[in-house]
Parts: C-alpha cells; structure tokens; sequence
C-alpha cells in the first residue's frame, strides 16, 4: 500500500467522517427549525386572522433541504446547504480559542435565511430578489454561530457557548421575522421606470416587474 493510499485512507476516515458527522448534526438542527416555525406559525396566525382573515401566516414544507414561513407580503426562505465550509483563517471564529484549542470544531454546517417578497414565490418571479437575513452555522459539537442583520449580528458569537435549543431557534426566528416586516418595499425612482419595451410589457403581463425590497421594482432587462 502506497504512501499515498495511505493519506487518503487516512483523510477520510478523519476529515470525511467528521464532515458526515456534522451534515447530520445540521440535519437535524434544520428540522428543529422547522418545527419550530411551524410551532410560530400555529400561534401567530389565529391572532392575526382575528384582524383580517386574508392575512396568512403558515410554514409551508418545500424539500429536505428548504422550507418557508410567510406571513402575509414577507416569506422567508430556510435553506440548508449540504456542504461543510471553514471560516477564512482571520475570522474571529478561526482565531477563537475554542477552535484553536480542537480545529476540527471550525468545521461548519450552514442554514440560511432569505427574505422574499411573497409574490415573488406565488407568480414565480424568477428575477425577483431575495436578502439574506441570518446565517446559523452548526459545527460537531452541536455549538453554533449566527452572522446576520441587527441583533442576529451580534447575539451569538461565541462558539465555545452556544448551544441550540428550543428556545434559542425560537428567538433566531423570531428576530428574522421582526427584520423582515420592517424592511419594506421602496419605489423605485420614477426616472428608473420611465420607459419600457414591448417585450418588457408583454413580460409584465405574464410574471409582473423583477421586484426586490430595496430595488422597488425594475422593468426585465433594466441595469
């Protein structure tokens, strides 16, 4: 047996079995998350609906990989990626004690939190934009790390602590939730929207303008 063969063997009865290890960690925080929007879903909208019957809220299940909670104009996309990734080597997870202590804990699974209009998802508006509101990434140990807006960019940092529970995913959704229904639709510039094409129009009339929160709107083909 080669060197060489050796190493391989070597690498993945270590690397690939550690990064295994935290895909199903991952796995299992992501239907956690699910549940848990759900569980928020089912308590919000029978309060909401006492107001205005039209406004839904629901976790709707997508795949394995992806769900979504809208609330009425907002739906926010959970997307686990099936990758493992590193931080780069001067970011303060990397240079934590922590993970300078036990490297293979800088090892990370990642779940992402997208913020879409809701009419986006319903008439498939496939140049519509979404923005990134939280990532949670997971490591061997079931510790986590949240990089995300306001709050969610500052509360859980320290890996070495950090621990998901029940009420720590409830909190992260929530604060998603809370960004999304403040961050609104603007109108676009009126000279943006000064002219259009035909088959910009006719584009219209089948899926409507790319539309993203902080683009208002724009016709198809605009830069």
């Amino acid at each position: 047996m080669s060197e060489q063969i050796v190493d391989i063997i070597s690498g993945l009865n270590n690397k690939a079995a550690l990064k295994q290890h935290i895909y199903r960690n991952t796995l299992t925080i992501f239907k956690e998350l699910k549940k848990c929007a759900k569980e928020i879903a089912e308590g919000v909208a029978p309060e909401v609906v006492k107001k205005d019957q039209n406004v839904e809220v629901e976790m709707r299940d997508i795949s394995e990989f992806e769900f979504h909670l809208k609330f009425s104009g907002d739906t926010i996309a959970f997307i686990m990626h099936t990758n493992i990734f590193l931080f780069p080597p001067q970011h303060e997870v990397t240079e934590s004690a922590y993970v300078k202590k036990t490297p293979e804990y800088g090892y990370f699974g990642m779940i992402q939190a997208y913020n879409f209009l809701s009419d986006s998802i319903k008439y498939s508006r496939l140049h519509d934009v979404g923005y990134l509101l939280a990532r949670i990434f997971v490591n061997a140990e079931g510790h986590f790390y949240v990089d995300g807006q306001r709050q969610l960019d500052f509360l859980y940092k320290d890996v070495a602590k950090n621990e998901l529970n029940h009420d720590v995913i409830i909190k992260i959704i929530e604060q998603t939730m809370l960004y999304a229904l403040d961050f609104d639709l603007y109108v676009p510039p009126i000279n943006a929207m000064a002219e259009i094409t035909l088959e910009q129009k006719n584009y219209f009339n089948n899926v409507g303008f790319a539309t993203g929160k902080r683009l208002g709107f724009k016709s198809n083909g605009s830069k």
